[in-house]
C-alpha cells in the first residue's frame, strides 16, 4: 500500500536509503562553458535516479513526482567539497566536422572521429566523495511498490549514479516503511536535511557554513520533452552532517525519522 501525503506535505510512511559515490556532478542550469555543480542533488535529479532504478521510460514519471503526490527530503552526510577536473571532449554526431566518412566495405558505410583536431576542453566542477540520505514517499502505488522491492533487494533496472553516468553510486542502509513523526518548532531547532527557507531564517552556528541554492524541483512533460514548473530555494550546511539551525517562527513542518529531523518538500 502506498503512503498518504497530508496537506503539509508530510507522508505517513516513507522509504529511506543512503546513496554515495566517489564523485558526483549535478550540472547547474544556465552554465555552459564551466560545468558547475549543485551541492545538493535537485529534486528532479532524485526523481530521475529513482525512475532509473524502477526502469521507467523517459518523460513517463513526472506526474508521479508532482508536488501533491510525492515528498522528498535530502540530508547531506558528507562534507560538500568540490574539485575542478579538466576534460577533453570530442563530438559524437556523425554530421559534425570532427567525423569523416572513410569509404565502405561491402555495403556498409564507415565513419570515424577525427581525434587529432577540434577537441574541446571543458572544466567540470565535481563533488568529492558525496553521500546523501534520501527519504521519499510516493502516492503512486505501483511505482512505490516496485521501487521498494528494488531497494530492499539491492537491484535496479538502470545502474544508479550521482549525476553523470560514470559516477556510479552505491545504495545502502535501506529502511522501508519508516513513519515520520511531526516535530513542533519550540525555540530554535536543528534540521539535518536541507531546509526550504531563506538564509535569514537560519541561525548562525560556530564552525558551520551555510550555503544556499535554487534548483529545479518539479517537471512536467512538454511535447516531446519536458520543462521545469517549480524551482526550490533551500539552505544547507556545507560541513555535512552538521544540521541547519532554524528560527522558532520559521514556516516549515519538521518531522522526525529515527534520530534525524528532516523537512519534506
Amino acid at each position: 500500500m502506498a503512503p498518504t501525503i497530508d496537506d503539509d506535505g508530510v507522508p505517513d510512511r516513507c522509504l529511506s536509503f543512503t546513496i554515495r559515490s566517489t564523485w558526483g556532478h549535478f550540472k547547474r542550469v544556465g552554465r555552459s562553458v564551466t560545468k558547475q555543480t549543485y551541492r545538493i542533488p535537485p529534486r528532479t535529479t532524485v526523481a530521475g535516479l529513482l525512475a532509473a532504478i524502477v526502469g521507467a521510460d523517459r518523460d513517463s514519471y513526472y506526474d508521479i513526482f508532482s508536488a501533491d503526490n510525492s515528498a522528498v527530503a535530502i540530508t547531506p552526510l558528507s562534507n560538500l567539497r568540490t574539485v575542478n577536473i579538466p576534460t577533453t571532449g570530442l563530438g559524437t554526431d556523425p554530421k559534425q566536422d570532427v567525423t569523416t566518412t572513410a569509404g565502405h566495405w561491402a555495403s556498409y558505410q564507415l565513419t570515424y572521429q577525427e581525434t587529432d583536431r577540434d577537441r574541446q576542453l571543458h572544466a567540470y566542477e565535481v563533488l568529492a566523495d558525496p553521500s546523501y540520505r534520501i527519504d521519499v514517499a510516493l502516492e503512486d502505488e505501483a511505482f512505490y511498490s516496485t521501487l521498494r522491492e528494488h531497494l530492499i533487494n539491492g537491484t535496479a533496472i538502470y545502474t544508479p549514479s550521482l549525476g553523470k553516468s560514470e559516477y556510479l553510486a552505491t545504495i545502502e542502509d535501506v529502511k522501508a516503511d519508516r513513519t515520520p513523526t511531526t516535530h513542533g518548532v519550540d525555540g530554535s531547532l536543528d534540521i539535518d536535511s536541507v531546509v526550504p527557507i531563506s538564509l535569514s531564517d537560519a541561525v548562525p552556528q560556530g564552525g558551520v557554513t551555510y550555503g544556499t541554492e535554487r534548483s529545479p524541483a518539479i517537471m512536467e512533460a512538454d511535447g516531446d520533452g519536458r520543462r521545469t514548473t517549480r524551482f526550490d530555494d533551500y539552505v544547507y550546511a556545507q560541513q555535512g552532517p552538521k544540521p541547519v539551525r532554524v528560527r522558532e517562527d520559521t514556516d516549515i513542518v519538521p518531522v522526525e525519522i529515527g534520530e534525524r529531523t528532516v523537512v519534506f518538500r
